[in-house]
């Protein structure tokens, strides 16, 4: 008891500037401090401190130092600073002052669907798609977030991410250009097409407000929703005509550039699900078929 007060008595008579003011010329400086015996050891490294206490003890005789207490000073980070860029994958991150850890960096695969209503999940009849062959894949280059100072559950993601989207023709069709619009047309005697594909690129913005809650293991669980901006390039149609190679029938396709999506994320840890859905049409009006596409898959955040 008598070394536990002396600690406590010791560290508030030791003055904050005099400490602040230490550099150490070394990795580690190290300073002992003995009292009636005992020992406290101080050992001030870079951005921490760490004090050790030995108490003289009687073991077989003999009279031992043995280590009774132990305490790790972090250094203080600015609780003004709660905005975090987050962008590298695979890059260590350093432990901020709060448990917040946001999910938005990743990597992401799941299917995807046309539907003809808006927030219908049902299947696109005038798509008609191979929904076992009807993707997406991409990743995410960047991340921000910001933690909300009152309450350390809660956060605000911003992200940046490419991918790749792709859609499958069932049967005998293809999405061909005629008379200034796309149209889905079926296969005759003279011209089969089998395979069939539209595909394009895509650039991801993602602005989400994230809830997570630690459990008892140190992992999270969270959801997170918001709007997601979404710019669409390389767009092609493909088919294999009569049984050929894979051939490129159509550019552009007459698919918005810009799109806007509703994304919602929820898992455990490191791993989740999502589902996307566009708020408005694939085609451009009375360019193509009046479809609004959706995907549902898994992720995994870094």
């Amino acid at each position: 008891m008598k070394t536990r007060t002396f600690i406590l008595t010791c560290l508030l008579a030791m003055p904050a500037g005099h400490l602040a003011a230490q550099q150490p010329a070394e990795p580690e400086q190290r300073a002992t401090v003995t009292t009636r015996g005992d020992s406290i050891i101080i050992l001030k490294g870079k951005g921490d401190m760490r004090i050790k206490v030995y108490e003289d003890q009687l073991e077989e005789g003999e009279e031992k130092e043995v280590e009774i207490y132990e305490g790790v000073y972090l250094e203080k980070v600015d609780a003004d600073k709660r905005t975090f860029l987050d962008a590298l994958p695979f890059i260590p991150k350093k432990k901020r002052y709060n448990s917040y850890e946001p999910h938005n960096s990743g990597l992401y695969i799941g299917f995807s669907r046309m539907s003809n209503d808006f927030l219908s999940f049902g299947t696109g009849k005038q798509a008609n798609l191979d929904l076992s062959q009807s993707w997406e894949f991409g990743f995410n280059f960047l991340s921000v977030y910001h933690n909300f100072k009152k309450n350390p559950h809660w956060g605000l993601n911003f992200g940046a991410n490419w991918g790749y989207r792709s859609f499958s023709i069932d049967g005998n069709r293809a999405l061909l250009k005629k008379n200034g619009a796309s149209v889905l047309t079926e296969g005759d005697e003279e011209t089969g097409y089998s395979k069939s594909r539209l595909r394009h690129f895509f650039f991801r913005i993602p602005v989400t407000l994230e809830w997570q809650q630690q459990l008892g293991n140190h992992r999270l669980i969270f959801f997170n929703a918001g709007p997601e901006f979404e710019i669409r390039h390389g767009v092609k149609s493909f088919s294999h005509i009569n049984g050929g190679k894979k051939q490129t029938v159509g550019k552009g396709m007459y698919v918005r550039p810009v799109g806007v999506n509703l994304l919602a994320q929820a898992g455990y840890g490191n791993l989740g699900i999502y589902l996307r859905y566009s708020t408005y049409g694939l085609f451009q009006k009375d360019k193509g078929m009046e479809v609004s596409p959706y995907s549902f898959g898994i992720a995994w955040y870094w």
